[in-house]
């Protein structure tokens, strides 16, 4: 699967911008991620991630490969639910991944259309808002990608992409 996200820094009126385009609040939820380190190369440099997610209902294992485009954050990714937490880390812990860092958010979930769109207020970092959509790995990820920044030009954002992971922006 590829992910394609385009991430933008956000004020307290998109909700209301959201709502006036027809997206349909679904849920908010905390979400806690802990990010990992591989023993054997370094996700920074390499541009990839592993992370742990908790939300109130499950819990995730996610890997993200490299983003690949210049413009958004699409890339690979592949996640699967994983039924206790605590032996996951001590399995990856094991393996010789470290944990790096803790990302905690609440995230408000929306839909519209086919594209799900999340308000993050990130601890440390503040509002953004990522709309997102799922395609296979052997479609064009181009035209869905344009249709994203579409979406963003009927809320009024034009400027303020921003390509890093929260991870990321948390680091600098």
């Amino acid at each position: 699967m590829i992910e394609v996200e385009v991430k933008a820094k956000a004020n307290p009126i998109i909700k209301k911008k959201l709502e006036f385009i027809g997206a349909q609040k679904i849920r908010t939820e905390k979400q806690e991620d802990i990010y990992f380190n591989a023993p054997h190369k370094d996700f920074k440099v390499t541009d990839e991630a592993l992370r742990i997610r908790k939300t109130p209902t499950k819990t995730l294992l996610t890997y993200k490969g490299p983003k690949i485009d210049e413009k958004s954050k699409t890339r690979q990714e592949i996640e699967t639910e994983i039924p206790n937490p605590q032996k996951m880390t001590k399995i990856l812990e094991c393996l010789g991944f470290k944990k790096a860092y803790k990302v905690v958010k609440e995230r408000e979930i929306y839909q519209l259309d086919d594209f799900t769109v999340t308000i993050d207020n990130v601890k440390g970092l503040g509002t953004y808002i990522e709309i997102e959509k799922d395609i296979k790995e052997n479609e064009d990820y181009d035209e869905t990608l344009q249709k994203i920044f579409k979406i963003y030009k009927k809320l009024g954002i034009r400027k303020g992409f921003q390509r890093k992971s929260y991870l990321e922006l948390l680091l600098e």
